[in-house]
């Protein structure tokens, strides 16, 4: 699937309430600001995680500051299924007005 369309940051309170909307391991994660890191250390990272968990512990309504929600208004929006005889089956949709148009593709 393929969305295409303005993305806008959120405000810093339903930032916060998204945030906060996660699990706790999530949160604690996020915390470490480490995503998609190399991980070189299994150990390193359990304990750097029972830190930021413990954290959490102790001040439950912490936010990681650097956590925004963004919002996507999609003008198009595109399928795509495959099909082993690679004459995929593709779907774009593009917004008219209060609805939306469908158009087949090209595989």
């Amino acid at each position: 699937m393929r969305l295409r369309g303005r993305v806008t940051p959120g405000s810093a309170e339903d930032s916060a309430a998204d945030f906060l909307g996660r699990s706790v391991t999530a949160r604690a994660e996020s915390l470490l600001a480490r995503q998609s890191q190399y991980l070189t250390d299994a150990a390193a990272r359990d304990r750097e995680l029972a830190g930021a968990l413990a954290l959490i512990a102790k001040e439950p309504s912490l936010v990681d500051s650097a956590w925004t929600l963004h919002t996507l208004a999609p003008d198009a929006v595109e399928f795509w299924q495959a099909a082993e005889s690679r004459v995929h089956t593709r779907l774009r949709y593009e917004r008219a007005g209060d609805g939306w148009d469908r158009f087949p593709l090209w595989s």
